[in-house]
């Protein structure tokens, strides 16, 4: 095989991979944009806004960061409103969990006050936890997404590349043609000779 119909193969197949990099690369971007949108369009009618950092108690303030005060409608605010809530969850029954507590209120021979006052506290955390797991799933949807985004632009840019390289090699594969059939170049003005 000759260099000409080398370069024509790797060419078309660079040509062929660009296209598809490209192709894939905007589908990429445009399913990361439209989860971004999802998020943001079911946690805006929430009206959900973190509180104000003077108000926030030194574990308040390390969990949710640099998002106080701002509303919760991007993934990043969404997982600092559900850091929020796990110290408040933290501080329902020293710790335990809905699966503990409930398992708890229910043990036998428990005192029913005892038992009630621990069905309040399952209560608070399942609603509490429940909140925070779609306040979570929230912040996974949003990461994925971005993700998609970001490797959605960097393959369209590698499929630009590769196309220019596929380009380049045809024109090299074009121009070692014209040397076989004893036409060169000209410096300047683009036009080619025939060569004695």
């Amino acid at each position: 095989m000759n260099r000409k119909m080398w370069d024509r193969i790797v060419s078309g197949a660079g040509a062929v991979i660009a296209v598809v990099l490209i192709v894939v690369g905007a589908f990429a971007v445009y399913g990361g944009r439209f989860g971004q949108d999802n998020v943001q369009e079911r946690l805006a009618p929430q009206n959900i806004t973190l509180p104000p950092a003077e108000v926030l108690s030194p574990a308040e303030t390390e969990a949710v960061g640099a998002y106080a005060g701002q509303a919760v409608d991007t993934g990043p605010e969404a997982l600092a409103f559900a850091n929020y809530i796990g110290v408040h969850l933290e501080e329902v029954n020293e710790g335990a969990t809905y699966s503990e507590t409930s398992a708890a209120a229910r043990e036998e021979g428990i005192d029913p006050e005892v038992a009630a006052e621990l069905q309040g506290k399952a209560d608070t955390l399942f609603k509490g936890e429940a909140l925070r797991s779609i306040l979570l799933n929230a912040y996974g949807w949003w990461t994925v997404s971005t993700i998609a985004v970001y490797a959605g632009f960097a393959m369209i840019a590698a499929g630009l590349l590769l196309a220019v390289f596929a380009v380049l090699g045809f024109r090299h594969a074009r121009r070692d043609e014209a040397m076989v059939v004893g036409i060169a170049p000209v410096a300047d003005d683009g036009l080619a000779r025939e060569t004695a």
